[in-house]
This record gives C-alpha cells, sequence and structure tokens, in this order.
C-alpha cells in the first residue's frame, strides 16, 4: 500500500530528497524575509478597515455611509417606534417599561420610554402613555381612581418591581417564572422535584436571589477559579505530557484503544450475525423475514468493517510504533521549552486587542442600516443598502484573515522552537531561551508567509460565508435544487479548507526549518507528505487519539481538584460548588484546548524533522527513533518504499529508552 505520484510530480524538482552531509546545522540560521508583499498587504488591510470604521463611527464624514450608533440595536421601542435613547423625541429616556396588554392580561405589548427602571413595588406611582401625564396625587382618592381606570385600560402601570437589562425594564417576577422554568426543565432531566433542584445547587430565600449568591459565590471563589482554571490547569497538562514519556504508557493506552475497537467491532458483529440466525429460525416466528435477513446483511457489513479495520491495523502496524515513539519526543521537546504552553496566551492576548476596535467598527455599521417597526410598535427590523453590505463583507475577511494569521505565527514560532530542540546534539541546551530566538526569528522573517498562509484561509471562509448567507436565502424560497447545490459546494469549500489548513501547517515547518517562502514551502511539503503518507497517516491516527485523551483529562482531573479544594476549604462560605466548579472547566478547557494545539504542532514538526533528518541520513536521529526507522525500512524495501537508513550515534535528549 503505496502512494504513487505521476511521472511529472515523480520528477519535479521538489521532490527530490533532502540532502545534508553530517555537518548539517540544522534549521537554517542566514533568513531572509519571506513573502514581504502579503505582509504589506494585511497592514493594508487594517489601515483600510481602521478608515471604514472611522465613517461608520462618524469621525469621518462619508457620504456612501452613515455614521451608526449601536444603542439602536440594545434599547428597546416605544409604541410610536421610536428608539429610546436615540430619538430625539426620547433622547432622554434610554430605558424601556413596558404595559400590560388589555387583550391578553400580559406584559410586553405596549413600550413606554423612560429615563430609569423602578426598583421597588409602589401603587401610587404610574408610567403611563405619552398622551396622559402620569402624575397623580396619591391622596386624592379621585385623581387614584382615575389613574387606576387607565391601568385597566392598559394605558398606565404602577411602578413594579424591575431589573435594568441592557436598558430593558425586566419584571422581577418574569425572572422569577424563568428560573422557576429552568428548575423544571433539571427537574424532568434528573426525575427529581424542582424544589430539590433548587436546592442541589443554592438554598434561596427569594425567588430573585439565585442571582445574588451566583455573583457572590464566583466572588468567593474568584482565586480558586483562577488559580485552578490557569495555573493548576497547565500543571495538569504538564504531567500528563510527563506519563507520555513513561516507557508503555503511551504503547498500552494506544494499542489499548485499538483492540477495544477491534474486539467491540469483531463481538457486534458476531452479535448481530445469531440473533438475526435466530429469528430466522424462532417458532412461532416473532420477528419478520425481512427484519431477520435485515440484521443478517448487517452482520455482513459488520464483518467487512472488522476485516477492513484489521488489516489497516496490519499495514500501519510498524509505523503505529513509529508514531508512538514521534509522540514521546514532541512530549519531550514540550516538556524541555516550557515557555512555549504561555504563547497560546500571548496569541489570545493578541486576537483579543484585535477584537476590541472590530467589534466596535462592526456595531456601529450593523446599527447604520435604516429602522422599520412593525405596526405594533414592539419588533425593529435593519434593512441595508448595497454599501453596507460590502462593508460588512469586509469586515468579516479582515477578521477571518487577522485571526488566521495570528494563528499561523503561533504555528510558526512552534515549528521553529520544535526543530531546534531536534537539531541539536546536546539537548540541555534548550529551553526557554529557544523559544524566545524562535519568536524573535519568526516575527522577524517570516510573518509575510503567516500572512500568505492566512490569506487563502480567509479567501476560503469568506466564500463559506457568502455561501451560507444564499444557502439562508435559498431555504426561505424553498427552491430545493438550489439548496442542494449550495450545499455541495459548500461542503467541497468545507474540505478544501480542511485540506488547505494541513497544507499550511506543513509549509509553515518547511519554512520554519529551511526558510522558506510559502510556495515553496507548500510544495516541498507537499512532496514531503506524499512520499510518507503511510507514516502521516498513523502519526495523525495516534496524535489525535493522545490530543483527543489530553482534551478530556486535563479539564476533568483540574475541576476535580479544584472540587476537593473547595468541598474542604470553602464549603461554609459558598452557597454551592456546582458555579465555581462549571467556571473552573471551562477555563481549563480553554487551556486544554491552548495545550493540545502546541503539543499537536510539535508531533507534527518533529515528524517532518524526522523524515527530513532520515533523508539527509538520520544524524539527529536517537535511539527511541532508530529500532523504529530499522523495522520501517525493512518493511519498505518489501514494497518500493524508502531505503534503509543508517543510525548514527543518538542525539542526547536524557530520554533513550526503547518502548516494549
Amino acid at each position: 500500500m503505496v502512494y504513487e505520484l505521476n511521472d511529472k510530480d515523480r520528477n519535479d524538482p521538489a521532490n527530490k530528497k533532502l540532502e545534508g552531509g553530517a555537518d548539517f546545522p540544522g534549521p537554517c540560521e542566514k533568513r531572509k524575509c519571506t513573502d514581504i508583499l502579503f505582509l504589506l498587504l494585511l497592514i493594508a488591510c487594517w489601515v483600510a478597515m481602521t478608515f471604514l470604521g472611522f465613517v461608520v463611527c462618524g469621525v469621518i464624514p462619508n457620504d456612501n455611509l452613515e455614521p451608526g450608533n449601536p444603542q439602536r440595536l440594545i434599547n428597546g421601542i416605544d409604541y410610536n417606534g421610536h428608539i429610546c435613547g436615540v430619538d430625539s423625541a426620547v433622547s432622554d429616556k434610554s430605558k424601556i417599561y413596558y404595559l400590560p396588554s388589555v387583550s391578553t392580561n400580559s406584559y410586553g405589548a405596549i413600550g413606554v420610554c423612560v429615563d430609569s427602571c423602578p426598583s421597588e413595588r409602589d401603587l401610587t406611582q404610574f408610567v403611563c402613555n405619552y398622551t396622559i401625564d402620569s402624575t397623580f396625587d396619591s391622596s386624592d382618592a379621585l385623581e387614584m381612581a382615575q389613574a387606576w381606570r387607565y391601568v385597566l385600560q392598559g394605558q398606565c402601570m404602577y411602578h413594579e418591581a424591575t431589573t435594568d437589562i441592557f436598558n430593558y425594564c425586566v419584571y422581577d417576577a418574569a425572572l422569577s417564572a424563568a428560573s422557576a422554568a429552568i428548575d423544571q426543565v433539571v427537574a424532568s432531566a434528573l426525575n427529581v422535584s424542582a424544589d430539590n433542584v433548587t436546592g442541589l445547587s443554592y438554598e434561596t430565600d427569594s425567588d430573585s436571589s439565585w442571582f445574588d449568591n451566583f455573583t457572590a459565590d464566583l466572588m468567593t471563589a474568584k482565586y480558586v477559579i483562577l488559580g485552578f482554571g490557569v495555573g493548576v490547569a497547565m500543571v495538569v497538562g504538564f504531567i500528563y505530557l510527563f506519563f507520555l514519556r513513561i516507557p508503555g504508557v503511551l504503547f498500552m493506552l494506544t494499542w489499548g484503544i485499538i483492540g477495544a475497537i477491534t474486539l467491540v467491532l469483531l463481538l457486534a458483529a458476531v452479535l448481530c450475525y445469531t440473533t438475526a440466525t435466530s429469528w430466522a429460525s424462532e417458532s412461532p416466528q416473532i420477528h419478520s423475514d425481512t427484519e431477520a435477513k435485515g440484521l443478517l446483511y448487517f452482520s455482513y457489513a459488520l464483518f467487512v468493517v472488522f476485516g477492513l479495520w484489521l488489516l489497516l491495523i496490519l499495514v500501519l502496524r510498524k509505523r503505529i510504533q513509529l508514531a508512538l515513539r514521534i509522540t514521546k519526543q514532541a512530549s519531550r521537546a514540550v516538556a524541555a521549552m516550557k515557555l512555549l504552553m504561555v504563547w497560546p496566551v500571548i496569541q489570545t492576548l493578541g486576537v483579543l486587542v484585535f477584537l476590541i476596535p472590530w467589534t466596535i467598527y462592526a456595531l456601529y455599521l450593523a446599527s447604520s442600516g435604516e429602522v422599520t417597526v412593525d405596526s405594533t410598535g414592539t419588533i425593529k427590523t435593519f434593512t441595508y443598502d448595497d454599501n453596507i453590505r460590502y462593508a460588512g463583507l469586509y469586515l468579516l475577511f479582515c477578521w477571518f484573515w487577522t485571526s488566521q494569521f495570528i494563528i499561523a505565527m503561533g504555528q510558526v514560532v512552534v515549528a521553529m522552537a520544535i526543530s531546534f530542540w531536534y537539531f541539536t546534539l546536546d539537548r540541555s541546551k534548550i529551553g526557554n531561551g529557544t523559544v524566545l530566538k524562535a519568536i524573535r526569528q519568526s516575527m522577524w522573517y517570516h510573518m509575510g508567509t503567516a500572512a500568505f498562509g492566512s490569506l487563502i484561509i480567509a479567501i476560503i471562509k469568506t466564500i463559506r460565508a457568502i455561501i451560507a448567507y444564499l444557502q439562508k436565502k435559498a431555504k426561505k424560497s424553498g427552491n430545493k435544487i438550489l439548496q442542494a447545490v449550495l450545499c455541495c459546494i459548500q461542503c467541497c469549500m468545507w474540505c478544501l479548507e480542511k485540506c488547505m489548513k494541513f497544507l499550511n501547517k506543513n509549509a509553515y515547518i518547511q519554512t520554519a526549518i529551511f526558510g522558506k517562502s510559502f510556495c515553496s514551502a507548500a510544495k516541498a511539503a507537499f512532496f514531503l507528505i506524499a512520499r510518507n503518507i503511510l507514516r502521516i497517516a498513523a502519526v495523525s491516527m495516534v496524535g489525535d487519539f493522545v490530543l483527543l485523551l489530553g482534551k478530556i483529562l486535563i479539564p476533568v482531573g483540574t475541576t476535580f481538584l479544584a472540587y476537593l479544594v473547595l468541598a474542604y476549604a470553602y464549603s461554609d462560605s459558598l452557597h454551592g460548588l456546582y458555579t465555581p466548579c462549571v467556571f473552573v472547566f471551562l477555563l481549563a478547557y480553554f487551556v486544554a484546548l491552548m495545550f493540545v494545539e502546541v503539543f499537536g504542532m510539535a508531533i507534527s514538526t518533529c515528524l517532518q524533522c524526522f523524515v527530513a533528518d532520515e533523508e539527509m541520513g538520520g544524524h539527529f536521529t536517537n535511539q527511541d527513533l532508530g529500532k523504529a526507522i530499522s523495522e520501517t525500512n525493512e518493511e519498505a524495501k518489501r514494497s518500493k518504499g524508502v531505503g534503509a537508513v543508517v543510525v548514527p550515534a543518538a542525539a542526547n535528549d536524557g530520554g533513550g529508552e526503547n518502548l516494549p
């Protein structure tokens, strides 16, 4: 089972095996700036986005785009169609207060703009529509009678206890009803009473105190939440890496899962077959012949899947062993450069720095459309002209490009740091300084390459967004043929995006090692993958399993430790342990995502470094990989693969033990 290139690709200069003598120094030291044009284009994109933002914010006047006002999106609408706090008639009244509907005897039919939300019930104070003076003398019985007549007519409403939520005066009674409804849903799921659900997390004295308790618990346990959700989660991640380095652990985990899948497939096939034959021979007959034959054919399908799965494992068995060793090397590399785990935090901060002005521009742009109000004066709709639509599409493209650029820079930095580690014989010299060196060289020389690769992904994502918009329109029109065509195109674009992300990642590794520009790196990466397709498949399978395990174990382990601490030290000061534990889990999961992102890139880089090193003579391959190389080479010689490679003295990383 060997991937075959056609003659043109086989003779392509980029498909030549890498060459390097015994004095190969490792990653390129004399680098030059790559793909500068695309970095300049990205900067121009940011400048244009800033100009657009200043226009929609009203800083720069423009005839084609009217300035927006985000309050038009947030604030409510009164019964005359005026936006509270925005339109001149109600510019001094930014809150919306709803009067009761006479037809349904419920709140929410007529909105009135007010300057503040009532905080408590007062039967002598009223809010009325604009045609009625809402000031009534509480000592005058006739005026109070008239006021209550207006209440019954739905033209006034006495002051009811409300909570200001984004300039909406929401009745506390409505919040209590929503809380009770949530309790009832949870109770149904847990098969207990709603009272018991409330008791699981909070002991409340009133219907609305749950929010106060929720906030109080967050403030009380904030240091535990941050400490465990971030700090302890990173420690758990490194402990996870440590266990991966222990001889036999990764071996048993991987082959244990493979064996379990094999056994489940076999047992399922046998069970379906025996059940089908039992149904066919039962007397009196309970199941029809169609059911028996259907289950029998399904068992045949399971036997086929079992056979294919077993064949795949037999073909890849040596490469899976190699993948285990490469994954183990990646864990050593990340453990040697702990600063790598901080880099995703810097990336996240970079995304947030961009996201703040981008969100402001997007809100102003979204609020610059024409507002139309329905006949009841309660529902507002924004309509946009072509200029606003194109501006919105451009903002979306800027977001895609910038976010992917930040991700790409992170991949280049990690790849360069890991390649420095791999191509160093004395790895005791490798540490956090290596990461700083990788950051410096990546940002100085290869930001253009990251901009080029991220531009391709941004274009694909923008096309997918346009297709998604067209799909929504097609669904409304009911055109089934158009929906099917757009769905197929969307699937193709999704596959293209995944392929390009994979190719980009490997191109960045080529750039990190050899200092190539994006196109040259992508071409070299493609042929390197094509020459080692089975190894790539095996490493991807093992790597995905290890990363998935990390996503599960890191947040679960961190949350369990936080629960023990909270139960021991904070049980008397908390209303419940549920809220702090949930926030710890969310933070720990975010840390786990960053952790596995770095580790996944480390695995891919180690694989490509290993393949490049093997083609150049294997001068940096350590003892842990030597056995796997000789085993895979023996098999490769029998299947037109890569010739045997003599492995010289191993690189010293202090961890040359053999896997079982």
